[in-house]
């Protein structure tokens, strides 16, 4: 016990250690007085229009995983769903790593409600790639209009590569979304378990089972990615809101083109709520439509702020329980 509390202070410590450093090189790169001295020129009514954005579109994803749980044959009332979510978004501000810990807590919130754990998982997980798929493909498709009309060329130039001009480095760009969209069309082969009864092979048949299960439910699935799309156009929305208010500089189009980035940097487990690799990250991206860096990083902090303050909304939800098995629930639920 002592050691498992252990280890948990310990990823607890590098992860914030992680995000700190992230931050703290963003901040480095782009001066951190010229930083501080853009944050506080900051519109608060272009902000607050970013955040009403953000939490639309995190109403419409509870709409998303509702119908893809009921999909795959789950017992999944819509409040329930709702309440887990809503949960969910206050684990991700107040534990480290992202949307790992939120992600989980959605998990075991859906078994507790009666449901097989590997499928309750598998909601969540295709619910997750769906948004991230769609990202992707948004910004593929909008970043590849910008280059064959000639608009990007009219933005501006990159200013984080030199040497690098603006369209090599967005075809890149536009090659690099191309095979992340690929990849859900790859031939890919779950390995096979081979003899024996090991917990290897109990694991690869229990992989393979929920494999089939999604295969089946495919056509189903696919309709519910205009979900997806409406999601991903109002985070990117909230983005190009967060910009505005942090000075602006790109039209709406230019910020849903490098909007995947930014937005997948801020899944990333070494990082505290997103911050510091979002923002690292987007001195690269937004550098491709002609913001300048302290804009830049400015824009992708107030988007991580507006996430903050939705998920310190939600934070008193975290002592509601609902379900039939969530009288047996104990507090060490939550994953770290």
């Amino acid at each position: 016990m002592l050691a498992d509390r252990w280890g948990r202070a310990v990823k607890l410590a590098g992860r914030l250690l992680a995000a700190a450093v992230l931050l703290g090189l963003a901040a480095w790169l782009v001066g951190l007085r010229a930083l501080l001295e853009q944050l506080r020129r900051v519109d608060p009514v272009w902000f607050a229009m970013a955040v009403i954005a953000l939490a639309v579109s995190q109403w419409v994803s509870v709409v998303r995983w509702t119908s893809i749980a009921a999909i795959l044959g789950l017992k999944a009332p819509a409040r329930d769903l709702r309440l887990a979510y809503a949960q969910a978004l206050a684990v991700n501000v107040v534990l480290p790593g992202a949307t790992l810990g939120g992600d989980t807590l959605r998990s075991v919130r859906l078994h507790h409600l009666g449901n097989p754990l590997g499928e309750s998982a598998l909601s969540v997980l295709l619910d997750r790639a769906s948004g991230l798929w769609i990202l992707c493909v948004l910004s593929l498709l909008t970043g590849f209009g910008l280059l064959v009309t000639g608009n990007l060329d009219r933005i501006g130039r990159i200013a984080a590569l030199p040497g690098l001009d603006v369209r090599t480095a967005a075809w890149v760009y536009v090659c690099v979304l191309s095979v992340a969209v690929a990849v859900p069309f790859l031939p890919l082969r779950l390995p096979s378990a081979g003899p024996g009864h090991g917990r290897w092979r109990r694991v690869l048949a229990r992989m393979a089972e929920l494999h089939m299960l999604t295969i089946s439910r495919g056509r189903q699935l696919a309709r519910t990615l205009w979900i997806s799309l409406v999601v991903q156009i109002l985070c990117a929305f909230a983005l190009w809101l967060c910009l505005e208010a942090a000075g602006g500089g790109a039209g709406y189009f230019a910020v849903q083109a490098i909007a995947a980035p930014v937005f997948i940097a801020g899944v990333v487990p070494l990082s505290y709520g997103g911050f510091g690799a979002r923002e690292l990250v987007s001195l690269l991206a937004f550098s491709l439509i002609g913001v300048g860096a302290q804009t830049a990083v400015a824009a992708s902090a107030l988007y991580g702020l507006a996430a903050v303050l939705m998920g310190l909304a939600t934070a008193p939800l975290l002592v509601m329980r609902r379900g039939p098995r969530d009288s047996e629930e104990q507090s060490g639920v939550l994953p770290s």
